[in-house]
Parts: C-alpha cells; structure tokens; sequence
C-alpha cells in the first residue's frame, strides 16, 4: 500500500530531524533555535525525500492536489475568513488582559519586517498545505477513505507541531544525551501539552474539511496563510503575553488550545460555511 510507504518516509524524516536539529541549532550557535532549525531540516527532509519517491508512491499532479486551477477568489476568501476569526479571537485576548497593543520598532522598520512576514507567511501557508491537505491528504483518502485520510493526516499535522515546541524545553543542549533527543517526543504524552494539541487538532481538521468540501487547496493555503501572518506581522504591534494561558495558550503558535484560538476557529469556520451556504442557494435558485 502506498500510504504505508508515505507514512514511513515521514516518519523518518521527522525522527532523524528531531534527532539531528539539537545537534545542528548547537553547532550554528545562540541564534539558531530549536523549533527554527528542526523546521528547516524537516522541509528539506521531505522535499526531497518525496521528489525521490513521487511516482513510485504515486503523489499525484497539480489537480489531484487541489492546485489547478488557479482560484484566486478562494485564496482570498480563505485569507478573509483567516483574518477576520483571529481578530475575533486576539480581541477576547486583549480583552482578558493577555494582549498589550506595542509598536516594537521605528515605522520604516516595522514596514519592512511586515513584508517579510507576509511573504513567510503565505510561502509557509503554500508548502505545509501542500504537504498535509495536498500530498497526505489525497494518499491516505485514496488508500483508507475520506474520514480515515482526515483524521490521520490531522494527527500527523498535530503531532509534527508538537514535537517542534517539545525541543525548544531541553535544558543543557544536545550533549546531554540522546535521552534528550528521546525527550523531543515527550510532549506527545504530557498532559500539559494536551490543550495545545487539541487546538492543533482542530485547526488541522478545519483544513481538511474544507479542502475536500471546497475542491481546491487555495481556500485551506489562505486560512493558513492568514493565521501565520497574524503572529508573524502582528507582533510587531502587540504582545501577546503568557497569562492567562486558557484564553492565550501555552504553545507556539499563539492561542493555539487557548480559548482565544477555539474562538478564532469557530468564527473562521462560520465565515466560510455560511458562504459555502450562500453559494449553494444561489445555484438553486438560478
């Protein structure tokens, strides 16, 4: 079975990553953490272990995957539904007493880091949709059926997450041991972490449903792209602080399993099911 061998290949590469990462941010120094440096080695990782193994696992082409055609109404209408559900969700926050509006830099300055926020964003929003609601998502669907294919991809998305948070908590770096590399995987079975992936969780299954009810990736990759963007470009215009942890979370990315982020999700799913709602009717109707 394809999927077994997919499975395999990510598995494997998000092991030797997390074997590999604290020994790599170590040897690159204090500005090269954790989370930073075992994203990189995954997204090389795969890139080419899945260019390697593309037509023998049989990953599909641009229409299989949601990419064709070009819809960029749908990307926007992903990126408006994004936007709007996390303002809803970082006003609770400030409301709460978890947000504090701040200009962190000189106006040229923040210009600056927005662009390149922006544009991270929707290259991250692109590549890890790609990867999770494009390639996983049409394999395992294939393979297991549509609710299978969901719910595993949207346990590998929370648990590929997770364990990138887990490592930033090693204390005494990589030389410790490889008990420490062991202890990347920890956060997987530690109550503590349960409510950030739970969040994680539900935003992974919002992007699948909305994939396959929309045909097209572009709606999940703007609803991705929006949220990075909020904390990518918005922290140059706020902090957001650790306390309280129900309404802001406790992991990265913010108010992921935090009230705020259960919030921010459910008025993003409305967006986008009362248009699929609209749009229905008025085909009935014409």
């Amino acid at each position: 079975m394809r999927t077994a061998g997919l499975a395999a290949l990510v598995v494997a590469v998000v092991a030797v990553a997390a074997v590999l990462s604290p020994w790599i941010a170590a040897a690159l120094g204090p500005g090269f953490a954790f989370a930073r440096v075992y994203d990189r080695v995954v997204e090389v990782g795969l890139a080419a272990g899945l260019a390697l193994a593309w037509r023998r696992l049989d990953l599909g082409d641009a229409t299989g995957l949601g990419l064709s055609p070009w819809r960029p109404a749908a990307l926007g209408r992903g990126l408006g539904a994004g936007l709007l559900g996390l303002a809803v969700g970082l006003a609770a926050c400030w409301l709460g007493g978890g947000l504090v509006p701040a200009l962190r830099f000189a106006p040229a300055k923040v210009a600056r880091k927005a662009l390149l926020g922006a544009a991270a964003a929707v290259g991250i929003g692109c590549a890890e949709e790609v990867l999770f609601r494009g390639i996983l998502l049409r394999r395992l669907a294939a393979d297991l059926g549509r609710a299978a294919g969901i719910l595993v991809t949207t346990i590998a998305y929370a648990a590929v997450h997770a364990i990138r948070t887990g490592g930033a908590h090693l204390e005494g770096g990589p030389w410790a041991g490889l008990s420490r590399t062991v202890g990347l995987f920890a956060p997987l079975a530690h109550l503590a972490t349960l409510p950030e992936l739970a969040g994680l969780f539900g935003l992974g299954l919002l992007l699948a449903v909305v994939r396959l009810r929309a045909g097209t990736l572009w709606i999940a990759v703007g609803v991705h792209a929006a949220w990075v963007a909020g904390f990518r470009v918005g922290r140059l215009f706020f902090v957001l602080g650790p306390t309280p942890a129900w309404l802001v979370g406790s992991g990265w990315p913010p108010l992921i399993g935090g009230a705020g982020g259960w919030l921010a999700l459910a008025v993003t799913a409305a967006v986008l099911f009362r248009s699929d709602a609209r749009a229905r009717d008025g085909l009935y109707h014409s």
